[in-house]
This record gives C-alpha cells, sequence and structure tokens, in this order.
C-alpha cells in the first residue's frame, strides 16, 4: 500500500456507532401516555367547540397540570418535572396534534416564561412564581411585540421609567395570547432610551390587574378558545423586584429563550403535520371510490407516503436541535431550521390532507381544516421563517 503523500490530509475512519437514533422507554411511554389522554380529553368534537365559543380550556389546563404538563421546563426544587428536551419536543408534538388552543394556553407561560424566571429571575422570584406556574395555578402572557415592532424587537416602544423604587411602564403590546385570561405579563420594555437599541431593554413582570393595565381582546383565525390580545399600559406602576434578570440585559435574555420557543415551534409543526396524515391516511383506507379505497390510487397514496417522509425528517431535525440545546451547545442555527422545516411542513401537510378528504376537509367534524388554520401560525410565530432564513444565511457566510 502507497504511503500517504507529504502535507497531504488522511482520512481516518471510525467504526461503530457514533450516533443513538433510539429513543428511551420513557420518551415511548410519554408519548402514549399524552396520545391516549388527548384522544380522550380533547377530540375534534370538544375542540371545535371550545374554538366556537371562544371559551377558555380552563377544565382541560388543570388536567394538564394534574398529568405534570406545567412542570416540565421547571426543576423539581420549584415543584417541577424538568424533563429534558426530547421529551419537550413530544409533549409539543402531541399537544399541536390535539388542539392549537392549548398549545396556546400552555407555550407562553411554560414554554417561555417560565425558564425565564428560572434562568434569569432572582430566587424570590423563583419561590413565588415556578410552583404556581408547575400547579397550573398561574399563567403569564409574553408581551413583546407591538403594532410597529414585530421582527425587530430592539426598537420597542414600551418604556419603563424609573421613579423612586418604582418602573412607571407606558405602552402598548400586541398578540399577547393569553394576557386576558393570564395572572401576569411578561414585558419586554425600554428602560434606558439614551442606550444603543440593543442595550437599552429589560424584562418586567406586571400584574393583569395593575391599576392601568387594559386588555382588548382580538379576533382570529384558530385556536379562538384562547384569546390573543393587544394590552395598553398606561403608566402603570410596578416595583424594582418586578425586574427579571439585569436591568439593560433584555435582548439576550429574549434571543436565549427565542432558541427553545423556535425548537418547540418546530414540535408544534411536526404534531399538526403528524395530525394531518394521520386523518388523511385514515380517510383514504376507509374511503372507496371506484371500487377500490382510494389510498390504492398512486395521485392519493404517494403524497401520504411523501407526507411520512418528510415528518420522519423535520422530527429528526427538531430533536436534534433539542438534544444540543440540552448539551449546552450553541443552537441559534439549529432552532432556525427546526422552526422552518417544522412548521413549512405544517403547512404543506395540512394543505395535502385537505386535498385527499375533499369536501370532507371544509366539514368541522373530521379536524382537517382546523390542521389547515392552525399550520400558518407556525410558519410566523417567534420570528417569522424569513427571519429564520436571514439567521440560516449568516452562519453560512461566516462560514467562507
Amino acid at each position: 500500500m502507497a504511503s500517504t503523500a507529504p502535507n497531504q490530509p488522511s482520512v481516518r475512519l471510525i467504526y461503530g456507532s457514533v450516533v443513538d437514533f433510539t429513543t428511551s422507554a420513557e420518551h415511548d411511554e410519554l408519548r402514549r401516555t399524552l396520545r391516549a389522554f388527548f384522544e380522550k380529553e380533547a377530540p375534534t368534537q370538544v375542540v371545535a367547540e371550545l374554538d366556537r365559543a371562544e371559551e377558555f380550556p380552563a377544565a382541560l389546563y388543570a388536567k394538564l397540570a394534574d398529568l405534570g404538563l406545567c412542570g416540565v421546563t421547571i426543576d423539581e426544587a420549584y415543584g417541577g418535572t424538568a424533563a429534558d428536551g426530547i421529551s419537550l419536543c413530544i409533549v409539543g408534538e402531541e399537544m399541536a396534534r390535539a388542539a392549537g388552543c392549548l398549545v396556546y394556553a400552555h407555550a407562553p407561560t411554560v414554554g417561555f416564561c417560565a425558564p425565564g424566571i428560572q434562568r434569569y429571575g432572582t430566587e424570590a422570584q423563583k419561590r413565588r412564581f415556578l410552583p404556581e406556574i408547575a400547579a397550573g395555578r398561574l399563567r403569564f402572557a409574553m408581551g413583546l411585540s407591538e403594532p410597529d415592532a414585530g421582527s425587530d424587537l430592539t426598537h420597542l416602544s414600551t418604556r419603563a421609567t424609573r421613579d423612586g423604587d418604582d418602573f412607571v411602564v407606558r405602552g402598548q403590546k400586541i398578540f399577547t395570547t393569553g394576557a386576558d385570561t393570564a395572572e401576569y405579563l411578561f414585558a419586554f420594555v425600554r428602560t434606558n432610551p439614551d442606550a444603543p437599541a440593543r442595550y437599552g431593554l429589560s424584562v418586567v413582570v406586571i400584574p393583569r390587574d395593575a391599576p392601568g393595565v387594559t386588555v382588548r381582546t382580538l379576533r382570529k383565525l384558530s385556536g379562538q378558545a384562547t384569546h390573543t390580545c393587544e394590552v395598553f399600559l398606561d403608566d402603570v406602576r410596578v416595583p424594582h423586584d418586578a425586574l427579571v434578570g439585569d436591568e439593560g440585559n433584555g435582548v439576550s435574555m429574549i434571543f436565549d429563550l427565542l432558541d427553545a420557543e423556535r425548537i418547540m415551534i418546530g414540535a408544534n409543526g411536526v404534531g399538526i403535520a403528524q395530525g394531518a396524515l394521520d386523518l388523511a391516511l385514515r380517510h383514504a383506507h376507509d374511503r372507496e371510490q371506484f371500487g377500490n379505497p382510494i389510498a390504492n390510487f398512486q395521485a392519493v397514496g404517494h403524497p401520504l407516503a411523501d407526507m411520512a417522509m418528510q415528518i420522519e425528517a423535520a422530527r429528526l431535525m427538531v430533536w436534534r436541535a433539542a438534544w444540543r440545546k440540552d448539551r449546552g451547545e450553541r443552537c441559534t442555527v439549529d432552532a432556525s431550521m427546526a422552526k422552518v422545516l417544522g412548521s413549512e411542513l405544517a403547512t404543506r401537510c395540512a394543505a395535502v390532507g385537505m386535498q385527499i378528504l375533499g369536501g370532507y376537509s371544509y366539514m368541522v367534524e373530521y379536524g382537517m381544516e382546523r390542521y389547515y388554520r392552525e399550520s400558518k401560525l407556525t410558519e410566523i410565530v417567534a420570528g417569522t421563517n424569513q427571519i429564520q432564513r436571514n439567521v440560516i444565511l449568516k452562519e453560512l457566510r461566516a462560514t467562507l
């Protein structure tokens, strides 16, 4: 065998498994438990009625807490169960497969605000809020977006001005889902107007019933049982200990939390896609035309196969991002990729499912029209997919 030429790179072959694609027995049992729970407690008819009535699913939310789902991002020391990233993805998938209104009730508090308080809050804040969140007795709404600031969160105009030992908050938030029934607003505010945009922002906790807080519900396309709202803050006074994290550290804090939220949106997208596939596959198997189940016709069967392949690929991308986050690795690009893949897959699969069900897809009792309505939001929330592509492109260019 010829020797390697001088100054030429050599190839080192690695034998044996370096990647484990198996889930644990606990992960598999978690999925079975959640699937059975949601099919019993939140079938299509129940969810459709909640959305039609625009009635917050309080009883269902209490059952989520009884199952331990309100503590999955909270350490045991504060009453939670501290699930790993793959478990969180499974929760996100199964909840989105069941009902968007449950995702919208659960995710702002459990997926975003609780980790924010646990990671950045004072010990007093952790003791005050986290056990109540884990027990399902307390919820937060995320006060990030404003009428003139969505994708560019660094140019928010809501002000929190120091007045003695207090902050006085004035401004407006929009798309604050669940604000009308939550106890607190987790608000992104400008505390130093003279600092550069990136360094003058902070996070404060505002009680919903504080004087000067006005909440108005907004009509929307899907998940109507959990209202999306705009919030007006008219000289709302909160104490200095309402500040979460260091003053002026809001941007790095929010973008850190957005990595986890984007991974979860990717998981939600996978869950919607899986639900659409399950419905379409069952319908194609049972529905006969021209003397055959329509699944036998390639025009129907091949899209089902495509959906299955794409779901598995997106799920692995989402899980890899969650795995990297669990390991403490930098995962911003992975989170963006997971969010884009999962969300756009949800939209595609819901559209294909509508076509396969045909006229039945328009009927509320079948549930496909709900997936069709709910899927689009996953492409918009936590930073639009266009913003995610900017994040990915920036990383690609850095490798040149």
